[in-house]
Protein backbone atom coordinates (compact mmCIF):
# COMPACT_ATOMS: atom_id res chain seq x y z
CA UNK A 1 0.00 0.00 0.00
CA UNK A 2 0.84 3.59 -0.83
CA UNK A 3 1.47 5.37 2.92
CA UNK A 4 0.88 8.56 1.47
CA UNK A 5 -3.02 7.28 0.37
CA UNK A 6 -3.46 4.90 3.03
CA UNK A 7 -5.23 5.96 6.62
CA UNK A 8 -5.68 3.56 9.43
CA UNK A 9 -7.54 3.63 12.44
CA UNK A 10 -8.51 1.46 15.63
CA UNK A 11 -11.63 -0.31 15.61
CA UNK A 12 -14.53 -0.37 18.27
CA UNK A 13 -14.31 -4.04 18.20
CA UNK A 14 -13.54 -6.96 16.79
CA UNK A 15 -14.61 -6.74 13.43
CA UNK A 16 -15.87 -10.20 11.34
CA UNK A 17 -15.41 -10.46 7.79
CA UNK A 18 -19.25 -10.80 7.38
CA UNK A 19 -19.80 -7.53 8.86
CA UNK A 20 -17.38 -5.86 6.92
CA UNK A 21 -19.11 -6.84 3.95
CA UNK A 22 -22.36 -6.05 5.58
CA UNK A 23 -21.43 -2.35 6.33
CA UNK A 24 -20.00 -1.76 2.77
CA UNK A 25 -22.36 -3.70 0.52
CA UNK A 26 -24.61 -0.12 0.26
CA UNK A 27 -21.51 0.87 -1.75
CA UNK A 28 -19.08 -1.79 -3.18
CA UNK A 29 -18.80 -5.46 -3.56
CA UNK A 30 -16.59 -6.44 -1.20
CA UNK A 31 -13.47 -8.82 -1.50
CA UNK A 32 -11.75 -10.67 1.21
CA UNK A 33 -8.63 -12.45 1.07
CA UNK A 34 -7.82 -15.24 3.86
CA UNK A 35 -6.19 -13.86 7.02
CA UNK A 36 -2.47 -13.89 6.84
CA UNK A 37 -1.05 -14.90 10.69
CA UNK A 38 2.65 -13.81 11.32
CA UNK A 39 4.37 -14.28 15.01
CA UNK A 40 6.91 -11.86 15.29
CA UNK A 41 9.73 -11.39 17.79
CA UNK A 42 10.91 -8.10 18.45
CA UNK A 43 14.87 -7.27 18.96
CA UNK A 44 16.96 -4.48 20.17
CA UNK A 45 19.99 -4.20 22.37
CA UNK A 46 20.17 -2.85 26.27
CA UNK A 47 20.31 1.19 24.92
CA UNK A 48 17.55 0.60 22.45
CA UNK A 49 19.24 2.11 20.00
CA UNK A 50 17.42 0.56 16.81
CA UNK A 51 14.20 1.95 18.39
CA UNK A 52 15.69 5.25 18.78
CA UNK A 53 16.23 5.27 15.08
CA UNK A 54 13.04 4.04 14.08
CA UNK A 55 14.14 0.95 13.04
CA UNK A 56 12.35 -2.70 14.00
CA UNK A 57 14.20 -5.61 13.84
CA UNK A 58 12.14 -8.76 13.80
CA UNK A 59 12.65 -12.39 14.20
CA UNK A 60 9.46 -13.80 11.65
CA UNK A 61 10.52 -17.34 11.88
CA UNK A 62 13.82 -19.43 13.76
CA UNK A 63 15.93 -18.61 10.41
CA UNK A 64 15.10 -15.41 9.11
CA UNK A 65 15.55 -11.77 10.80
CA UNK A 66 13.69 -9.14 9.02
CA UNK A 67 14.91 -4.91 9.53
CA UNK A 68 12.11 -2.38 9.38
CA UNK A 69 12.56 1.60 9.26
CA UNK A 70 9.24 2.69 9.52
CA UNK A 71 7.01 1.43 7.57
CA UNK A 72 9.91 -0.01 4.66
CA UNK A 73 11.59 -3.16 4.22
CA UNK A 74 15.59 -2.44 4.74
CA UNK A 75 15.62 -5.99 3.90
CA UNK A 76 15.35 -9.86 5.41
CA UNK A 77 18.38 -12.03 5.96
CA UNK A 78 18.39 -15.42 6.84
CA UNK A 79 19.69 -16.09 10.87
CA UNK A 80 19.92 -18.93 13.19
CA UNK A 81 18.11 -18.52 16.60
CA UNK A 82 21.37 -18.44 18.39
CA UNK A 83 22.16 -14.89 16.51
CA UNK A 84 22.64 -11.76 18.27
CA UNK A 85 25.41 -10.07 17.22
CA UNK A 86 26.08 -8.36 13.84
CA UNK A 87 28.94 -10.51 12.95
CA UNK A 88 26.72 -13.70 13.18
CA UNK A 89 24.38 -12.19 9.92
CA UNK A 90 25.62 -12.67 6.44
CA UNK A 91 27.06 -9.35 4.40
CA UNK A 92 24.28 -7.01 3.21
CA UNK A 93 22.82 -3.76 4.49
CA UNK A 94 20.87 -5.59 7.20
CA UNK A 95 24.54 -6.55 8.52
CA UNK A 96 26.08 -3.02 8.10
CA UNK A 97 23.35 -0.97 9.31
CA UNK A 98 23.06 -3.36 12.90
CA UNK A 99 26.98 -2.90 12.77
CA UNK A 100 26.33 0.87 12.71
CA UNK A 101 23.82 1.29 14.97
CA UNK A 102 24.36 -0.99 18.00
CA UNK A 103 28.63 -2.02 17.69
CA UNK A 104 29.18 -4.46 20.15
CA UNK A 105 26.04 -4.53 21.83
CA UNK A 106 23.68 -7.62 21.37
CA UNK A 107 19.79 -7.61 20.17
CA UNK A 108 17.95 -9.04 22.34
CA UNK A 109 14.15 -10.03 22.24
CA UNK A 110 11.87 -7.19 23.86
CA UNK A 111 8.06 -7.66 23.04
CA UNK A 112 6.43 -10.61 20.97
CA UNK A 113 2.98 -10.19 19.15
CA UNK A 114 0.73 -12.21 16.77
CA UNK A 115 -0.40 -10.15 13.46
CA UNK A 116 -3.52 -11.49 11.99
CA UNK A 117 -3.99 -9.11 8.89
CA UNK A 118 -6.49 -9.82 6.76
CA UNK A 119 -6.41 -7.62 3.16
CA UNK A 120 -9.46 -6.75 1.25
CA UNK A 121 -10.75 -5.22 -1.83
CA UNK A 122 -13.75 -2.66 -2.66
CA UNK A 123 -15.10 -3.31 -6.50
CA UNK A 124 -17.49 -0.61 -8.00
CA UNK A 125 -20.61 -1.61 -10.34
CA UNK A 126 -18.12 -2.00 -13.36
CA UNK A 127 -16.15 -4.46 -11.06
CA UNK A 128 -13.14 -2.14 -11.05
CA UNK A 129 -10.92 -2.14 -7.73
CA UNK A 130 -11.42 1.48 -6.12
CA UNK A 131 -9.94 0.86 -2.50
CA UNK A 132 -7.50 -1.81 -1.11
CA UNK A 133 -7.67 -2.11 2.75
CA UNK A 134 -7.23 -4.73 5.79
CA UNK A 135 -7.74 -5.48 9.21
CA UNK A 136 -5.19 -6.13 11.35
CA UNK A 137 -5.18 -7.75 14.52
CA UNK A 138 -2.49 -7.47 17.24
CA UNK A 139 -2.46 -9.98 20.22
CA UNK A 140 -0.13 -9.34 22.89
CA UNK A 141 -1.03 -12.18 25.88
CA UNK A 142 -4.63 -11.93 26.27
CA UNK A 143 -4.77 -8.41 24.76
CA UNK A 144 -6.08 -7.79 21.08
CA UNK A 145 -6.49 -5.14 19.59
CA UNK A 146 -8.26 -4.40 16.07
CA UNK A 147 -6.97 -1.79 13.44
CA UNK A 148 -8.69 -0.84 9.78
CA UNK A 149 -6.53 0.36 6.87
CA UNK A 150 -7.89 2.01 3.99
CA UNK A 151 -6.00 2.74 0.54
CA UNK A 152 -7.29 5.00 -1.68
CA UNK A 153 -6.47 4.48 -5.26
CA UNK A 154 -5.26 7.12 -8.06
CA UNK A 155 -8.34 8.44 -9.59
CA UNK A 156 -11.15 7.12 -7.51
CA UNK A 157 -11.31 9.46 -4.26
CA UNK A 158 -14.77 9.78 -4.13
CA UNK A 159 -15.13 6.36 -3.60
CA UNK A 160 -12.75 6.08 -0.91
CA UNK A 161 -14.69 8.90 0.57
CA UNK A 162 -17.60 6.99 0.68
CA UNK A 163 -16.29 3.63 2.16
CA UNK A 164 -14.84 5.59 4.78
CA UNK A 165 -18.37 7.26 5.77
CA UNK A 166 -20.00 4.01 5.41
CA UNK A 167 -16.98 2.68 7.90
CA UNK A 168 -17.45 5.67 10.29
CA UNK A 169 -19.67 3.48 13.40
CA UNK A 170 -16.76 1.12 13.18
CA UNK A 171 -14.28 3.71 13.57
CA UNK A 172 -12.57 4.87 17.11
CA UNK A 173 -9.42 7.27 16.62
CA UNK A 174 -6.97 7.53 13.45
CA UNK A 175 -3.80 6.24 13.68
CA UNK A 176 -1.11 8.51 12.55
CA UNK A 177 2.11 6.77 11.52
CA UNK A 178 0.31 3.32 12.13
CA UNK A 179 2.60 0.23 11.64
CA UNK A 180 4.63 -2.34 13.65
CA UNK A 181 6.01 0.57 16.55
CA UNK A 182 2.71 2.14 16.37
CA UNK A 183 1.11 -1.52 17.76
CA UNK A 184 3.76 -1.93 20.30
CA UNK A 185 3.21 1.66 21.86
CA UNK A 186 -0.14 0.73 22.55
CA UNK A 187 0.23 -2.55 23.73
CA UNK A 188 3.87 -2.75 25.04
CA UNK A 189 4.28 0.50 26.25
CA UNK A 190 7.58 0.11 28.25
CA UNK A 191 8.86 -1.26 24.85
CA UNK A 192 11.48 1.10 23.64
CA UNK A 193 12.51 2.92 27.05
CA UNK A 194 16.58 3.29 27.55
CA UNK A 195 18.32 1.99 30.56
CA UNK A 196 19.99 5.26 31.15
CA UNK A 197 21.54 6.98 33.63
CA UNK A 198 19.13 9.88 35.28
CA UNK A 199 20.11 12.93 34.38
CA UNK A 200 21.08 15.01 37.67
CA UNK A 201 20.18 18.72 37.62
CA UNK A 202 22.88 20.69 39.62
CA UNK A 203 22.63 24.27 40.65
CA UNK A 204 25.46 26.64 40.88
CA UNK A 205 24.55 27.46 44.64
CA UNK A 206 23.36 23.48 45.26
CA UNK A 207 25.36 22.71 48.44
CA UNK A 208 28.77 20.51 47.53
CA UNK A 209 28.04 17.34 50.04
CA UNK A 210 24.24 17.30 48.49
CA UNK A 211 25.58 17.48 44.90
CA UNK A 212 28.20 15.04 45.48
CA UNK A 213 25.57 12.49 47.18
CA UNK A 214 22.93 13.06 44.24
CA UNK A 215 25.91 12.11 41.45
CA UNK A 216 26.85 9.27 43.59
CA UNK A 217 23.66 7.54 44.18
CA UNK A 218 22.95 7.81 40.41
CA UNK A 219 26.22 6.52 39.17
CA UNK A 220 25.34 3.54 41.71
CA UNK A 221 22.00 2.69 40.20
CA UNK A 222 23.39 3.09 36.47
CA UNK A 223 26.18 0.62 37.57
CA UNK A 224 23.28 -2.01 38.71
CA UNK A 225 21.57 -1.99 35.48
CA UNK A 226 23.98 -3.62 34.19
CA UNK A 227 24.77 -6.60 36.58
CA UNK A 228 22.28 -8.68 35.21
CA UNK A 229 23.82 -8.66 31.90
CA UNK A 230 27.14 -9.43 32.75
CA UNK A 231 25.95 -12.41 34.79
CA UNK A 232 23.98 -13.26 31.51
CA UNK A 233 27.23 -12.85 29.41
CA UNK A 234 24.48 -11.09 27.09
CA UNK A 235 27.59 -9.04 25.25
CA UNK A 236 30.71 -7.74 26.80
CA UNK A 237 29.28 -3.74 27.12
CA UNK A 238 27.83 -4.69 30.06
CA UNK A 239 31.01 -5.48 31.53
CA UNK A 240 32.35 -2.29 29.92
CA UNK A 241 29.46 0.09 31.16
CA UNK A 242 29.65 -1.27 34.89
CA UNK A 243 33.45 -0.73 34.76
CA UNK A 244 32.98 2.86 33.77
CA UNK A 245 30.21 3.69 36.37
CA UNK A 246 32.44 2.13 38.91
CA UNK A 247 35.41 3.92 37.69
CA UNK A 248 33.72 7.06 37.98
CA UNK A 249 32.26 7.31 41.26
CA UNK A 250 35.74 6.13 42.68
CA UNK A 251 36.95 9.59 41.15
CA UNK A 252 33.53 11.42 42.43
CA UNK A 253 34.16 9.86 45.90
CA UNK A 254 38.34 10.44 46.01
CA UNK A 255 38.04 14.12 44.56
CA UNK A 256 35.86 15.72 46.34
CA UNK A 257 36.70 13.79 49.49
CA UNK A 258 36.63 16.68 51.68
CA UNK A 259 33.10 17.41 51.33
CA UNK A 260 31.59 14.04 53.03
CA UNK A 261 32.60 12.88 56.32
CA UNK A 262 35.53 10.84 56.93
CA UNK A 263 33.59 7.49 58.07
CA UNK A 264 31.54 7.89 54.77
CA UNK A 265 34.28 7.57 52.76
CA UNK A 266 36.49 5.29 54.68
CA UNK A 267 33.57 2.88 54.49
CA UNK A 268 32.87 3.58 50.77
CA UNK A 269 36.20 3.78 49.11
CA UNK A 270 37.15 0.22 50.31
CA UNK A 271 34.53 -1.33 48.60
CA UNK A 272 34.21 0.21 45.32
CA UNK A 273 37.90 -0.84 45.22
CA UNK A 274 36.85 -4.11 46.36
CA UNK A 275 33.71 -3.98 43.42
CA UNK A 276 36.36 -2.98 40.90
CA UNK A 277 39.24 -5.21 41.13
CA UNK A 278 37.18 -8.29 40.77
CA UNK A 279 36.11 -7.36 37.09
CA UNK A 280 39.43 -6.50 35.79
CA UNK A 281 40.52 -9.85 34.83
CA UNK A 282 37.72 -10.21 32.44
CA UNK A 283 37.49 -6.83 30.80
CA UNK A 284 41.60 -7.45 29.92
CA UNK A 285 40.27 -11.00 28.13
CA UNK A 286 37.83 -9.73 26.51
CA UNK A 287 39.30 -6.61 25.52
CA UNK A 288 42.26 -9.10 23.93
CA UNK A 289 39.37 -11.02 22.11
CA UNK A 290 37.51 -8.26 20.60
CA UNK A 291 40.88 -7.28 18.92
CA UNK A 292 41.68 -10.65 17.50
CA UNK A 293 41.67 -9.42 13.93
CA UNK A 294 44.06 -6.48 15.20
CA UNK A 295 46.63 -9.09 16.29
CA UNK A 296 46.04 -11.39 13.22
CA UNK A 297 47.58 -8.48 10.93
CA UNK A 298 50.04 -7.83 13.25
CA UNK A 299 51.85 -11.05 12.64
CA UNK A 300 52.73 -13.14 9.06
CA UNK A 301 50.69 -15.89 8.22
CA UNK A 302 53.25 -18.33 9.71
CA UNK A 303 51.91 -17.75 13.03
CA UNK A 304 48.19 -18.23 12.46
CA UNK A 305 48.37 -21.73 14.41
CA UNK A 306 50.06 -20.18 17.34
CA UNK A 307 47.86 -17.54 17.78
CA UNK A 308 44.67 -19.82 17.38
CA UNK A 309 46.53 -21.86 20.00
CA UNK A 310 46.41 -18.76 22.37
CA UNK A 311 42.61 -17.48 21.74
CA UNK A 312 41.62 -21.27 22.60
CA UNK A 313 43.87 -20.19 25.80
CA UNK A 314 41.76 -17.15 26.07
CA UNK A 315 38.61 -18.57 25.74
CA UNK A 316 39.08 -21.17 28.49
CA UNK A 317 40.45 -18.45 30.90
CA UNK A 318 37.73 -16.02 29.58
CA UNK A 319 34.86 -18.75 30.67
CA UNK A 320 36.54 -19.07 34.08
CA UNK A 321 36.66 -15.90 34.88
CA UNK A 322 33.28 -15.01 33.21
CA UNK A 323 32.04 -17.88 35.72
CA UNK A 324 34.00 -16.30 39.23
CA UNK A 325 32.74 -13.04 38.17
CA UNK A 326 28.84 -14.11 37.82
CA UNK A 327 29.20 -15.84 40.71
CA UNK A 328 30.42 -12.91 42.52
CA UNK A 329 27.81 -10.80 41.08
CA UNK A 330 25.10 -12.52 42.51
CA UNK A 331 26.68 -13.32 46.21
CA UNK A 332 25.77 -11.73 49.40
CA UNK A 333 28.91 -10.08 49.10
CA UNK A 334 28.26 -8.00 46.37
CA UNK A 335 24.92 -7.17 47.35
CA UNK A 336 25.90 -6.44 50.81
CA UNK A 337 28.88 -4.02 49.29
CA UNK A 338 26.52 -2.15 46.77
CA UNK A 339 23.83 -1.67 49.21
CA UNK A 340 25.96 0.04 51.79
CA UNK A 341 27.78 2.17 49.51
CA UNK A 342 24.21 3.02 48.49
CA UNK A 343 23.03 3.62 51.96
CA UNK A 344 25.78 5.25 52.98
CA UNK A 345 25.86 7.85 50.49
CA UNK A 346 22.25 8.28 50.12
CA UNK A 347 22.41 9.72 54.11
CA UNK A 348 21.11 12.92 54.34
CA UNK A 349 24.09 15.28 54.46
CA UNK A 350 25.26 15.92 57.54
CA UNK A 351 27.43 19.46 56.78
CA UNK A 352 30.35 18.22 58.67
CA UNK A 353 33.11 19.79 57.05
CA UNK A 354 33.87 22.74 55.45
CA UNK A 355 33.38 22.05 52.14
CA UNK A 356 30.45 20.30 52.52
CA UNK A 357 28.05 24.09 52.65
CA UNK A 358 29.84 25.70 49.77
CA UNK A 359 28.37 26.03 46.44
CA UNK A 360 29.48 23.50 44.66
CA UNK A 361 30.25 25.70 41.30
CA UNK A 362 32.87 27.23 43.07
CA UNK A 363 34.35 24.24 44.65
CA UNK A 364 34.01 22.51 40.77
CA UNK A 365 36.06 25.32 39.27
CA UNK A 366 38.59 25.59 41.89
CA UNK A 367 39.12 21.39 41.92
CA UNK A 368 39.42 21.97 37.86
CA UNK A 369 41.85 24.83 38.24
CA UNK A 370 44.61 22.76 41.23
CA UNK A 371 44.03 19.53 38.62
CA UNK A 372 44.84 21.33 35.82
CA UNK A 373 47.91 22.78 37.26
CA UNK A 374 49.05 19.73 39.12
CA UNK A 375 49.26 17.76 35.98
CA UNK A 376 50.97 20.56 34.41
CA UNK A 377 53.78 20.13 36.63
CA UNK A 378 53.90 16.52 36.63
CA UNK A 379 54.59 17.00 32.31
CA UNK A 380 56.94 19.40 33.24
CA UNK A 381 59.15 16.74 34.80
CA UNK A 382 58.29 14.25 32.27
CA UNK A 383 61.59 13.70 30.01
CA UNK A 384 62.77 10.85 27.91
CA UNK A 385 64.55 8.87 30.67
CA UNK A 386 61.70 8.68 32.79
CA UNK A 387 59.62 5.69 34.21
CA UNK A 388 56.67 4.90 32.12
CA UNK A 389 54.73 5.03 35.65
CA UNK A 390 54.82 8.47 35.40
CA UNK A 391 53.29 8.78 31.69
CA UNK A 392 50.65 6.35 33.26
CA UNK A 393 50.20 8.81 36.99
CA UNK A 394 49.80 11.64 33.96
CA UNK A 395 47.31 9.85 32.18
CA UNK A 396 45.38 8.72 34.97
CA UNK A 397 45.18 12.65 36.29
CA UNK A 398 44.35 13.40 33.26
CA UNK A 399 40.99 11.09 33.33
CA UNK A 400 40.26 12.77 36.63
CA UNK A 401 40.20 15.91 35.25
CA UNK A 402 37.92 15.03 32.29
CA UNK A 403 35.25 13.27 34.59
CA UNK A 404 35.72 16.86 36.76
CA UNK A 405 34.48 18.56 33.64
CA UNK A 406 31.81 16.05 32.60
CA UNK A 407 30.52 15.89 36.34
CA UNK A 408 29.89 19.85 36.53
CA UNK A 409 30.15 20.58 32.49
CA UNK A 410 26.61 22.07 32.91
CA UNK A 411 27.82 24.77 35.41
CA UNK A 412 30.88 25.65 33.45
CA UNK A 413 30.89 27.97 30.04
CA UNK A 414 29.47 25.72 27.39
CA UNK A 415 31.72 26.77 24.29
CA UNK A 416 35.10 27.20 26.05
CA UNK A 417 34.66 23.88 27.98
CA UNK A 418 34.08 21.94 24.72
CA UNK A 419 37.23 22.99 22.86
CA UNK A 420 39.15 22.07 25.84
CA UNK A 421 36.97 18.87 25.98
CA UNK A 422 38.23 18.21 22.39
CA UNK A 423 41.69 18.94 23.07
CA UNK A 424 41.87 16.58 25.97
CA UNK A 425 39.83 13.75 24.50
CA UNK A 426 42.43 13.85 21.77
CA UNK A 427 45.53 13.40 24.00
CA UNK A 428 44.09 10.95 26.17
CA UNK A 429 43.83 8.83 22.84
CA UNK A 430 47.31 9.31 22.75
CA UNK A 431 48.13 8.56 26.06
CA UNK A 432 45.23 5.44 25.80
CA UNK A 433 47.60 4.15 23.27
CA UNK A 434 50.60 4.01 25.01
CA UNK A 435 48.76 2.27 28.07
CA UNK A 436 47.36 -0.03 26.20
CA UNK A 437 50.77 -1.39 24.83
CA UNK A 438 52.35 -1.25 28.03
CA UNK A 439 48.83 -3.30 29.33
CA UNK A 440 48.58 -5.72 26.20
CA UNK A 441 52.68 -6.46 26.80
CA UNK A 442 51.77 -7.64 30.63
CA UNK A 443 48.98 -9.60 29.45
CA UNK A 444 50.61 -11.68 26.90
CA UNK A 445 53.71 -12.32 29.13
CA UNK A 446 51.03 -13.79 31.56
CA UNK A 447 50.40 -16.98 28.94
CA UNK A 448 53.76 -18.00 27.88
CA UNK A 449 54.37 -21.77 27.94
CA UNK A 450 57.80 -23.40 26.79
CA UNK A 451 55.44 -26.59 26.03
CA UNK A 452 53.57 -24.75 23.84
CA UNK A 453 56.01 -24.52 21.17
CA UNK A 454 53.87 -22.32 18.43
CA UNK A 455 51.89 -20.42 20.99
CA UNK A 456 55.59 -19.24 22.40
CA UNK A 457 56.43 -18.06 19.30
CA UNK A 458 53.54 -16.36 18.61
CA UNK A 459 53.37 -14.79 21.97
CA UNK A 460 57.41 -13.37 21.52
CA UNK A 461 56.32 -11.87 18.17
CA UNK A 462 53.37 -10.10 19.01
CA UNK A 463 55.43 -8.67 22.33
CA UNK A 464 58.30 -7.69 19.99
CA UNK A 465 56.02 -5.66 17.85
CA UNK A 466 53.77 -4.62 20.51
CA UNK A 467 56.94 -3.19 22.09
CA UNK A 468 58.46 -1.32 19.13
CA UNK A 469 54.99 0.32 18.85
CA UNK A 470 55.73 1.48 22.60
CA UNK A 471 58.49 3.20 22.34
CA UNK A 472 57.27 4.92 19.38
CA UNK A 473 53.86 6.15 21.49
CA UNK A 474 55.88 7.13 24.22
CA UNK A 475 57.75 9.54 21.57
CA UNK A 476 54.43 10.32 20.38
CA UNK A 477 53.27 10.91 24.45
CA UNK A 478 56.14 13.60 25.48
CA UNK A 479 55.07 15.22 21.86
CA UNK A 480 51.39 15.61 22.32
CA UNK A 481 51.97 17.00 25.75
CA UNK A 482 54.06 19.73 24.90
CA UNK A 483 51.85 20.83 22.28
CA UNK A 484 48.79 21.03 24.72
CA UNK A 485 51.03 22.82 27.33
CA UNK A 486 51.26 26.04 26.00
CA UNK A 487 50.40 29.89 27.35
CA UNK A 488 47.27 29.36 25.44
CA UNK A 489 45.95 26.47 27.13
CA UNK A 490 46.43 27.85 30.68
CA UNK A 491 45.15 31.01 29.63
CA UNK A 492 41.87 29.08 27.65
CA UNK A 493 41.89 26.99 31.58
CA UNK A 494 42.14 30.01 33.64
CA UNK A 495 38.71 31.66 31.58
CA UNK A 496 36.81 28.60 31.52
CA UNK A 497 37.37 27.44 35.63
CA UNK A 498 38.66 30.42 36.63
CA UNK A 499 36.53 32.66 39.71
CA UNK A 500 36.46 35.16 37.82
CA UNK A 501 33.54 35.88 35.10
CA UNK A 502 35.32 36.46 31.93
CA UNK A 503 34.03 34.86 29.34
CA UNK A 504 30.95 32.96 30.88
CA UNK A 505 29.04 32.81 27.43
CA UNK A 506 31.63 32.44 24.98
Amino acid sequence: MNPALEKTWLLKNALEDSELASVLEAGFRVEIDPAVTSDLTIHDDFDADLWGADLMLCRVDKGRLKLLHGRDVVGEVRAPAKAKFWWDLPDGEVKDLLKKRIGLRAFMPIASLTLIDTPFALRNDDEKIVARGRISQSVVGDDSQYYLSLQELRGYRKEAQKARKLLKPLLDQEIPDFGLKAMLVRQCPETGQREAQKEVQLLPDMPTELAVRTMATGMIDHAVTHVDGIIADTDTVFLHQFRVSVRKLRSLISLLKKALPAQSVESVAPRLSGIAGKTSRLRDLDVFLLDKKHYQDMLPDSHAQGLDELYVQVEKKRQLEKNRLARYLASKQFQNDISDCRSELSETPAYLCPLSRKPIQGVARSLLIKRFRKIESMSAQLHADSDDEQVHDIRKEFKKLRYLIEFFIELLPKKRTARLLKNLKQLQVTLGDFNDYCVQIDFLSGFEDEAQIEMTKALSGLIAVLHIRQIESRRQVEAALARFFTKDMALQIELAFGTKNRGESR
